[in-house]
């Protein structure tokens, strides 16, 4: 097993023994995701909209990795068919005026070099320049961002957030307000936690404001948010 082989097998492992959609989940399929992008002989097209195609690959992914068999020779060669056979047809739907029009991209035709199919046949291009590469970079690195802001936010590790709490109400931590107003969707209403706590709607507020809020924001810079960028 070379190393791509290996890295793509830990990377689909690890999503897989996480719980569905919790933050460990989110933080190991991010992970998979943008190494995916990353991959040898991952189907392009010049298309303006591919990134659409993409996404909605990557979705696919998300959704359906439990079918991918990872008994394989190659891991990263099945992986890659694996993808390529469903952002095939995202990218034919680019451009093809009737969307439902049956095509099988595996499906062997006749060429001068032999048989091959029409998934050997789509553009290969790379996309749309330094502005591209530098959008999706600066997008991927946000993601990443805010995916570790929550992981932090639930493991807590050097107790930063637990064990800042206001007064003597030591269950109005940050940690547990950042659970409630950061990991929440949607986030729930100070009134709403004061009111579980039975402490005051504004003394809730005031330790959110003054403690919460600025520990979360050095712990992302520390992250590598930068202030131009939006969590």
């Amino acid at each position: 097993m070379d190393d791509l082989d290996q890295r793509l097998n830990t990377l689909i492992t690890e999503v897989r023994q996480q719980p569905p959609n919790s933050i460990k989940w989110r933080f190991a399929m991010n992970r998979l995701l943008l190494e995916i992008q990353q991959l040898p002989g991952l189907a392009k097209s010049s298309h303006p909209d591919y990134p659409a195609a993409l996404n909605r690959t990557l979705e696919y992914i998300s959704l359906n990795l439990a079918k991918f068999d990872l008994n394989s020779p190659s891991v990263s060669e099945s992986f890659l068919k694996w993808i390529n056979s469903y952002l095939g047809w995202r990218i034919r739907d680019l451009y093809s005026p009737d969307k439902d029009a049956p095509l099988s991209l595996d499906a062997p035709i006749a060429s001068n070099f032999g048989e091959i199919t029409l998934l050997d046949k789509l553009p290969n291009f790379t996309l749309s320049g330094l502005d591209g590469l530098i959008e999706n970079s600066q997008r991927e690195t946000t993601q990443r961002i805010g995916l570790e802001l929550e992981l932090y936010i639930e493991q807590d590790p050097e107790g930063k957030l637990k064990n800042s709490y206001s007064g003597s109400s030591v269950g109005c931590n940050c940690q547990f307000l950042s659970q409630r107003r950061v990991l929440k969707e949607p986030p729930d209403k100070i009134a709403d936690i004061a009111r579980e706590l039975s402490i005051p709607r504004t003394t809730v507020n005031s330790h959110w404001k003054r403690k919460c809020e600025p520990i979360l924001q050095k712990i992302a810079a520390d992250l590598g948010y930068k202030q131009e960028q939006s969590l």
